[in-house]
């Protein structure tokens, strides 16, 4: 603690991070509390079982015996250097785990968040596999078992994103394809608006009925004619970002087209209340669009078409998760 550095790295860190503290001032804290609503609603039920899984889906069964190792060892206790070294991975290490370990009494993180936990004893667990010299034998066994290790992660790795990007022969895409294949169904939706468009004579607005994946993927992958494009909280549904980016929505006879993953997210809320329906003028039934790669299904998207909005009635946000 008497030399500089960690100080100076903490300022440069503070820096560079400064302009994150300064949008956040100006905003209401916006970033931080969603984040913290993230934290926070992850359910009330006893998951510490699941955090270990996710370690090992994270690490491996092996990365994890070599993080323990990393972590727990006394090689080199009697020299300074390398006790300051293990002080170092075992506070960045040990401190952001035990805040999950704490939120897994009460609640069930998503497994990918205790990834970063793991940046500051990586460094050490791919020292430990060029070391030839240990006398430990779970040591040697665990530098033994890495290439097997490595080799099967990356069939594994290349089997799924081929499976995801270009499909395996004779094996169907499973139900996580909903969160894909966006570019293909951002093409789909920009022909719907066309159609509507060209009918009625006015520019549609696109709902995205869902948090936030709906609206961001349309916006992303909409390169043809700029589509105007909102969320669902026009009928009183959290909607993350775009609660703050377009906060109400005006009455209009501009047509309305719900766009959602599932046919149930254009008919009613989380909770089973329809408060959708009122809201629109002349609603249509929902339509599915059936996106298809070389004769084979990738997904499915599902639109609802209204000849206007009449506006939000007085409703509180839900706040439900999905």
């Amino acid at each position: 603690l008497r030399r500089p550095h960690a100080y100076l790295a903490a300022a440069l860190a503070l820096l560079l991070f400064s302009p994150v503290i300064i949008w956040n001032f100006q905003h209401d804290w916006a970033s931080i509390r969603f984040q913290s609503q993230r934290a926070t609603g992850i359910g009330n039920q006893f998951s510490l079982q699941w955090l270990f899984l996710h370690i090992l889906l994270v690490l491996t069964p092996i990365g994890m015996l070599a993080a323990g190792l990393a972590l727990l060892g006394k090689d080199g206790a009697d020299n300074p250097h390398m006790r300051r070294r293990r002080l170092f991975i075992r506070v960045f290490t040990a401190v952001p785990l035990a805040a999950f370990f704490w939120l897994s009494l009460f609640g069930a993180p998503k497994f990918h968040w205790t990834a970063p936990v793991w940046l500051a004893v990586l460094p050490t667990m791919a020292w430990m596999m060029g070391q030839t010299g240990n006398r430990q034998v779970l040591a040697n066994r665990v530098r033994a078992a890495w290439k097997p290790t490595i080799g099967v992660c990356l069939f594994l790795y290349a089997f799924a994103l081929h499976y995801v990007v270009l499909g395996i022969p004779g094996v169907p895409y499973a139900v996580f394809n909903q969160h894909y294949f966006w570019r293909e169904a951002t093409e789909e939706v920009e022909r719907v608006v066309s159609a509507v468009r060209q009918q009625a004579g006015q520019e549609p607005i696109v709902v995205g009925m869902s948090r936030w994946s709906v609206a961001s993927a349309l916006s992303f992958y909409n390169k043809e004619e700029p589509m105007d494009i909102r969320s669902r909280n026009m009928f009183g549904q959290n909607a993350a970002m775009y609660d703050f980016w377009y906060p109400s929505e005006p009455p209009t006879t501009r047509p309305i087209i719900l766009v959602g993953m599932k046919p149930h997210q254009l008919e009613h809320d989380i909770a089973g209340v329809d408060d959708i329906t009122p809201a629109l003028v002349q609603p249509g039934p929902v339509k599915e669009l059936a996106l298809m790669r070389d004769g084979k299904p990738l997904r499915h998207v599902y639109y609802r078409v209204a000849q206007g909005y009449s506006g939000l009635r007085d409703k509180p946000t839900i706040e439900l998760a999905e």
